[in-house]
């Protein structure tokens, strides 16, 4: 298993090529999945902390369970649906473009197998969440009859030091591991779709790109943003 690991991460191709000559089966991308999930969920539980925090004063001390449940359940779900769900199928409809052919189930299958660089920076980005969550300073909120104490309370959240320093760190080390997933979906998508290896790159490269300025913009511009400074 550890070398099928080393190939799936650093030498793609083969490993790719191998998968499509065997048959079918979605029990080990599921598993890596739901990894991810599951650490997505527990990060999650750590920031919503935070924001429960700013809120349990005016909507009281069952605010705290609420937030962090429903922020891991969201985040959860949200990654089985985005990273696995709809990447699998924007890369089906655009390799469509490129008369790719295979089942969507080999296509859900490299594709989630080519999640395990995410999911590794996911732990990454949960270590930083515990580093850096205990440091941010999160006002409180007495009233939600006010909006203007609301919108002041958000921009005291977001301009907090440990909060953008924690963002910012979190979203390079997103991009850098989705980088490396793209990669391996290329080579994925390749033998999935049966594409030629330039078509596979675009087929991959265009999702994962806009995906990626947008993480950017939100990550350098979403505070200020939010904030309304």
């Amino acid at each position: 298993m550890a070398l099928q690991i080393g190939d799936l991460l650093f030498r793609p191709d083969a490993f790719f090529r191998r998968l499509v000559a065997e048959p079918e089966s979605l029990n080990i991308p599921a598993l890596i999945v739901i990894a991810g999930g599951l650490i997505a969920a527990a990060a999650a539980y750590i920031i919503s902390g935070t924001y429960a925090k700013m809120f349990e004063a005016a909507a009281g001390a069952g605010m705290a369970t609420f937030i962090g449940l429903f922020g891991a359940i969201s985040a959860f779900i949200g990654f089985v649906l985005i990273w696995w769900i709809i990447f699998a199928g924007v890369f089906t409809v655009i390799s469509m473009v490129f008369k790719g052919s295979g089942s969507f189930k080999r296509t859900l299958q490299c594709t989630g197998y080519g999640l395990l660089p995410v999911v590794i920076g996911s732990v990454i980005s949960l270590l930083v969440a515990l580093y850096y969550v205990p440091m941010i300073q999160a006002p409180v909120l007495t009233s939600f009859s006010d909006p203007a104490a609301i919108q002041k309370a958000m921009e005291g959240m977001l301009q907090d030091p440990a909060f953008r320093e924690f963002t910012l760190i979190s979203t390079a080390i997103s991009v850098i591991f989705l980088a490396w997933s793209a990669n391996l979906w290329i080579f994925g998508m390749q033998h999935a779709r049966s594409l030629p290896l330039r078509q596979a790159a675009v087929t991959v490269l265009v999702p994962v790109i806009i995906y990626i300025v947008y993480v950017l913009f939100m990550a350098m511009n979403g505070i200020r943003l939010l904030g309304g400074s």
